[in-house]
């Protein structure tokens, strides 16, 4: 048997064989697992802000859906998603042939990407943002031209600049509303944007937290199908439906882009467990309208009592809110990350978008948020 210093000598070099890029691209971090934090500190209770997931227990008849669904695992699932396709398409307003389902959303993008981009193009990312379109860029040996956000939005006229002055640049990731920083694309400015945007570049319009918002002027997917098809839109069951472990998201596109999707997806990518629970959760509306009210309100509460603490937060549409913590604290969100975790409340600094004097929480409960802000107020210098 070889020695294990010998096996070593004889290791290949795993990083020149991978794919180029792979071996530089940060992996996601999730959120810190609430049975993880009990563990470490003896607590009986945690409360996760950390991921924008649904605080409330999902209703009991999804365990009986999904029972049904699993009995006949046996089979593959439906390839196409046929019964939800339906549902959806009416919800929607759309034709069945402008949807096709993904393992959540993030498949979706990186479906996007493996379609679009070819090695040496580029992307123009606003940040900070959700990291998975970097990561879906970065793949396909793409490159990402990451742009600041101005005053806590999207900065439109600042893409356009490069998008016009760059020729190699072949998509834009949008983000409404945006992830972490809640803020939304009107759609008279997505109208002014695309009027302007060269003819080959596509961009992708990631609406994961679609439902949240109030705002009657905040553009949709829905409204470029047929007048400007290079738009297209990303959605998810995770948010506000309540099955971020079940994995089920979609693409709205034209059919011509949905038939792309269809060329490079996997044949089974959402299991049937997955599809039935997404058909009963879109047929039972009332728990998605309770958990959207939660967020409407909680937002409102939480973003006045955060800046009744000198902390700046910018107005959100999603499940979630961005803040700031003040330079005079000497604090970020890494530090507040580890002081609130043995209190029993996870969030998620601005590390993990780039920004460190920052930190993003998820919206809970009334009593939960009530909770935290008192330890917040502790854990303060």
């Amino acid at each position: 048997m070889e020695t294990e210093t010998a096996a070593q000598k004889n290791m290949p070099d795993f990083t020149a064989l991978a794919r180029e890029n792979v071996a530089q691209m940060p992996p996601y971090i999730p959120g810190k697992p609430v049975l993880e934090v009990q563990q470490e500190y003896g607590l009986d209770k945690v409360v996760k802000l950390s991921s924008n997931e649904c605080p409330f227990p999902l209703p009991p008849g999804l365990g009986e859906a999904v029972s049904k669904a699993i009995s006949g695992c046996n089979r593959y699932p439906d390839a196409m998603c046929r019964h939800l396709r339906t549902k959806v398409a009416q919800k929607l307003g759309v034709y069945e042939s402008s949807l096709i389902f993904s393992n959540g959303a993030e498949e979706g993008i990186r479906l996007i990407a493996q379609i679009f981009l070819n090695q040496g193009e580029k992307t123009v990312i606003p940040t900070p943002i959700f990291d998975a379109y970097s990561t879906a860029t970065l793949l396909m040996g793409a490159v990402p031209v990451k742009l600041p956000l101005k005053n806590d939005r999207i900065d439109l006229h600042a893409i356009l600049n490069v998008c016009e002055q760059d020729r190699d640049v072949k998509l834009v990731w949008l983000c409404s509303p945006s992830n972490p920083t809640g803020d939304v694309i009107k759609k008279q400015e997505m109208d002014a944007f695309l009027a302007r945007l060269p003819r080959n570049i596509m961009v992708v319009l990631d609406e994961a937290y679609r439902e949240f918002i109030t705002d009657d002027q905040a553009v949709k997917t829905e409204d470029y199908l047929n007048s400007d098809p290079r738009v297209v839109g990303l959605r998810t069951f995770s948010k506000a439906y309540g099955l971020a472990g079940l994995r089920v998201g979609y693409v709205v596109a034209h059919p011509q882009v949905i038939a792309l999707v269809n060329n490079v997806k996997l044949p089974f990518n959402v299991n049937s467990a997955a599809l039935a629970a997404a058909e009963y959760m879109l047929d039972e509306a009332v728990f998605a309208a309770k958990h959207v009210a939660l967020a409407v309100s909680e937002r409102k509460f939480m973003r006045r009592e955060l800046c009744n603490r000198g902390l700046s937060v910018p107005e959100s549409q999603g499940n979630f809110l961005f803040v700031k913590l003040p330079d005079s604290l000497q604090l970020d969100g890494s530090a507040l990350f580890h002081r609130l975790l043995p209190k029993g409340f996870v969030v998620r600094p601005g590390t993990a978008f780039g920004v460190p004097g920052y930190f993003r929480m998820s919206l809970g409960t009334r009593e939960d948020n009530v909770t935290f802000l008192q330890e917040f107020d502790r854990a303060l210098p």
